[in-house]
């Protein structure tokens, strides 16, 4: 047995239980008493001190023995708190002698093991719940009646102390502004879990909470504010925030890739991939292909786009790129990127949003960087396919169309004439004499003849009128929305210069020249390109017959209202180099 507590005398002088005397206490005092003479022996006891008497009074130098010895000496009560070991188990009482006379004093002992016991249980939970504040990430926090903390967690939260915070009402770092007070968990009524706040830190960047909160009732009843904890999750939410924004680049950069796969027309696949840029971005979306010149050409569009906002207000007087570019124009902040193929640039991608929309991010460039490279294929793929349309359409030789584009080119315009029921006229022009040129000098010098045959169509052409090479030395111009007068007159100009080819043949050989037949165009007989082509070249061997008869130069003009009756109108040309050099300049 052994002392907790000092000495505490509790009671002065002797007791005089004048009242009930010992035997009274026996009855009424609701724990164990004890009787004992001067040395500690057991004279009485009640039933529950009988019991405890065998471990308190123990020994010679016990605990009890010295408060007994004590009581006597100060003649007065005594009082301590002893521990009992019993049963391998520790219990504590509250002991009190009380010296009766010369010989003998009433020992009246509490049970305190359950108080003590609940006391310590407390303090531990008190303890626990501190320690756990205090190394918790989480804070804890209490507000007031009126919504006020009067306690936040020692270290405080958000980048702020405890300090910072007590005394003011959250609603001061709420970054909606509009949200009603009574909405908020720190002056919650019923108990909340789990609900998300944001918050601005002590850095003043954004802070996600999530906050559980029980409210805080008195004994009457009545609020008296909340108390909970707030987790702060900003890392959880912009890594979560992060990979949702990943996971949609990934899906933007796949959609464009399936469509690059398997769109059969570029332009299509193109507009496809653009509309899906825009949509994640929510924002107008171009894109541009870049070309030889270093000209940039609108490819396809998604949404609205503003008008007179081009290319060249949105990059760089340089123009080329090697990180997005911002700018504004038109009432539009834009974003743009150049695109590179094998390090070569190819085009430019282009966002746009009003000025007073969203403002760009950093997650924006990185979506225009990722689909840019894509963009970047799609539109090579598409450079490829009109190159190579270009080369199936047009003579490698002249660049002029070639038959077979010709061909679908006058199927067009006569649809066109037929629909508009307007006029039309095709040239027929096949060189006389050409073959002299290649076998004397040479098809190096025939290429030269043809490629300037060539430039002299073209110059004397408008950008409208169809120009082609048909076969070796055959050639066409068909003149779109032109009366036959105007007709005959741009086909005789083109016989006056065409004569000037004669300078390229040596003296004793056959000339070099051109047999030049025209034909209107007749809806009721030239429905079908090939036999509007027949009659023009029927009416070019006419010339080129009239020509070797008589060494003379004509055209052969073959009208609507003359060839109904069979008759061809030969034109004859006079050919002096001063006329020739007046039609050509």
């Amino acid at each position: 047995m052994t002392s907790a507590a000092s000495k505490n005398p509790i009671f002065t002088g002797g007791a005089d239980m004048s009242m009930s005397g010992p035997a009274g206490m026996f009855e009424t005092w609701p724990g164990p008493v004890m009787e004992v003479s001067r040395d500690g022996s057991l004279i009485q006891a009640n039933e529950l001190g009988r019991a405890l008497a065998p471990a308190v009074l123990v020994g010679e130098d016990g605990a009890m023995r010295a408060m007994i010895s004590l009581a006597f000496e100060a003649g007065g009560s005594v009082s301590d708190r002893l521990e009992v070991a019993r049963d391998g188990k520790s219990s504590w009482y509250e002991c009190v002698v009380l010296p009766l006379e010369a010989d003998c004093a009433m020992v009246l002992i509490r049970d305190e093991t359950y108080n003590l016991n609940v006391r310590q249980a407390l303090f531990e939970s008190r303890q626990r719940y501190r320690d756990l504040v205090v190394i918790s990430s989480d804070f804890a926090w209490e507000t007031d009646a009126n919504g006020v903390f009067i306690f936040v967690s020692p270290h405080g939260a958000m980048g702020y102390s405890a300090e910072d915070l007590v005394g003011h009402h959250p609603i001061e770092f709420v970054i909606d502004t509009e949200i009603d007070r009574s909405e908020l968990p720190y002056s919650t009524r019923t108990p909340v879990t789990n609900a998300q706040i944001w918050m601005r830190g002590g850095d003043g960047e954004e802070a996600c909470l999530v906050a559980s909160a029980v409210p805080v009732i008195d004994h009457e009843g009545v609020w008296r504010g909340a108390r909970g904890l707030c987790r702060d999750v900003t890392e959880e939410r912009v890594r979560d925030s992060a990979l949702a924004r990943a996971k949609v680049r990934e899906q933007v950069v796949a959609y464009i890739v399936n469509q690059i796969r398997e769109q059969a027309k570029p332009e299509a696949m193109l507009e496809a991939a653009v509309g899906m840029l825009g949509r994640a971005e929510s924002a107008c979306a171009a894109v541009y292909s870049r070309m030889k010149n270093g000209e940039y050409e609108l490819n396809a569009t998604h949404d609205d786009w503003p008008v007179g906002l081009d290319i060249e207000s949105v990059l760089p007087v340089s123009g080329d790129l090697s990180e997005p570019f911002r700018s504004t124009a038109v009432g539009h902040s834009t974003m743009a990127t150049i695109t590179h193929y094998r390090g070569v640039p190819n085009g430019a991608v282009v966002l746009a949003r009003p000025e007073n929309a969203k403002p760009w991010s950093g997650d924006d460039e990185t979506m225009l960087a990722a689909v840019a490279g894509q963009l970047a294929i799609a539109l090579r793929q598409i450079a490829d396919q009109r190159e190579l349309e270009r080369l199936s359409s047009t003579d490698a030789l002249t660049g002029l169309m070639n038959r077979r584009a010709f061909q679908a080119s006058l199927d067009t315009a006569i649809a066109r004439a037929l629909r508009t029921e307007t006029s039309g006229a095709l040239i027929y022009v096949d060189l006389d004499n050409f073959k002299a040129i290649n076998d004397n000098y040479g098809h190096e010098t025939g290429d030269a003849v043809l490629g300037e045959v060539a430039e002299i169509l073209t110059t004397y052409s408008r950008t409208y009128d169809l120009v082609a090479r048909i076969g070796g030395d055959e050639f066409v111009v068909w003149l779109d929305g032109v009366d036959f007068t105007v007709a005959k007159r741009r086909a005789g100009e083109l016989a006056m210069v065409l004569a000037k080819l004669s300078r390229h043949s040596a003296e004793g050989l056959p000339q070099l020249g051109a047999s030049v037949g025209i034909v209107e165009f007749d809806p009721s007989r030239d429905a079908d390109t090939a036999q509007l082509v027949a009659r023009a070249d029927r009416a070019m061997y006419d010339v080129k017959a009239h020509n070797k008869q008589t060494g003379e130069m004509a055209i052969g003009a073959i009208p609507v209202e003359t060839e109904t009756t069979g008759g061809d109108d030969l034109v004859s040309l006079s050919t002096p180099d001063d006329k020739a050099e007046e039609v050509s300049s």
